[in-house]
């Protein structure tokens, strides 16, 4: 879907990882939706991101790292693979923590720069609370049900389309009305098309 290339949704059990392993000419934005989320390697060695924080390895001409859990609790997270618009540069590391609630830009500005054309938004919902989102002409969007069932209404959700907890929809340009079952977040992708 455009620049978005693996959107995975993952559990790291506890004292668990992926062990070192190289990336190139990738975005690579990490989400941890609830736990604790370790990353060692040529960027930012031992940095650790609790829930609501995100990092994204811009690995360009390479790099090397490995992430888990170096906790005893289960650690949630989402992984999103971009690929970025062009090619090579030296790696970058970033990281971010999400505060307050509403909807709170992941990646995508200055703080967070993706090399995709992509903005990836935390959404804070709150129960029964209509929550408006706009797919720009000539762009498209993913929407993901982190920790709440979502009622979609819009572009290809004419009559209304109901996510349960995990589940994602395409959406093309146009108007869109999320209605979340309970409070809870979900996760907003709006991408370029290529």
């Amino acid at each position: 879907m455009g620049p978005l290339l693996v959107l995975a949704d993952a559990t790291f059990a506890p004292r668990s990882r992926f062990p070192l392993h190289a990336h190139r000419d990738m975005d690579i934005l990490s989400v941890v939706v609830d736990g604790t989320l370790t990353h060692h390697g040529d960027q930012a060695h031992g940095a650790s991101l609790g829930p609501r924080s995100a990092q994204l390895i811009s690995a360009r001409d390479g790099m090397n790292h490995a992430e888990g859990n170096d906790t005893d609790r289960p650690t949630r997270m989402l992984q999103l693979w971009l690929r970025p618009r062009a090619h090579g540069g030296p790696p970058a590391y970033f990281a971010r923590q999400l505060a307050g609630e509403g909807r709170q830009l992941v990646a995508g500005d200055e703080g967070m720069p993706l090399s995709a054309d992509a903005r990836v938004w935390w959404l804070s919902l709150a129960a029964g609370r209509p929550e408006p989102l706009t797919v720009a002409p000539g762009r498209q969007g993913y929407l993901l049900a982190l920790s709440t069932s979502l009622r979609v209404t819009g572009p290809r959700a004419d009559a209304g389309v109901s996510l349960a907890i995990g589940e994602g929809l395409e959406v093309g340009e146009g108007e869109l009305e999320i209605t979340p079952e309970t409070t809870g977040a979900a996760l907003w992708v709006d991408l370029g098309r290529e």
